[in-house]
């Protein structure tokens, strides 16, 4: 995405609302608030809480930054929730690496979460993926999140999760079965595992874009380029 993206900023601490504009607006060492391919970055608002927010100029963000743990008794699920509601993307930025916070950020509907110790370019490049409607996890959050054990995590045979990884990428069944070496239908075996394991987790994923949002939040796979 090119042009001008912008921004808005739900953070219940001062020094981190403040200092939105400064990192995200200079847009690194590039003048006039771009980054190389042309986006620049405009902060139009900030709160300490989403209804603020949401009240304001805000609202028109083509981005929201959202901490995760807000002070005002809301959870992440109601404030991506309200956020979506009013048509901007939400990018969680948190300090923290749980993969429960992070799961359950995506899964209501955050397109991306990125950690507050990320480089200032990272973020502007998740700001820009999920600007363009696409996925963007933290490439240290894709480990951590490959490595959990978490009971709604299911636990995927080696051949399962290479079936998924291949399938939800987007390939189809009898091409996963030439890369895999082997049968259609056995493709189609480990494909139907992958769901039961994970409705039996009370995470079901009966269609091909479920399956690919589900190997995401556990880290089965990188969101999409």
């Amino acid at each position: 995405m090119t042009g001008i993206i912008d921004i808005a900023a739900v953070d219940d601490h001062p020094i981190i609302r403040d200092s939105v504009a400064s990192w995200v607006s200079a847009g690194g060492h590039h003048a006039g608030g771009t980054d190389p391919d042309g986006t620049g970055f405009r902060v139009v608002g900030t709160a300490a809480t989403v209804a603020a927010l949401l009240a304001g100029p805000g609202r028109h963000a083509h981005v929201v930054l959202l901490d995760l743990d807000l002070g005002d008794g809301t959870t992440v699920e109601e404030n991506v929730a309200a956020i979506g509601a009013a048509g901007p993307a939400v990018l969680v930025l948190s300090a923290s690496e749980r993969p429960p916070a992070v799961r359950a950020a995506m899964r209501a509907g955050a397109l991306g979460y990125a950690l507050k110790n990320e480089p200032a370019a990272g973020i502007r490049a998740a700001i820009t993926e999920v600007a363009a409607g696409r996925d963007w996890i933290s490439p240290r959050l894709a480990y951590i999140l490959a490595t959990d054990d978490a009971p709604d995590r299911p636990a995927l045979s080696e051949q399962e999760r290479r079936a998924l990884q291949l399938y939800a990428t987007g390939m189809p069944v009898k091409s996963v079965a030439r890369r895999m070496a082997i049968s259609d239908e056995t493709v189609k075996q480990y494909l139907q595992r992958v769901r039961q394991k994970y409705a039996r987790a009370g995470r079901a994923a009966p269609t091909k874009l479920e399956l690919y949002h589900r190997a995401v939040e556990d880290g089965h796979i990188p969101p999409s380029p």
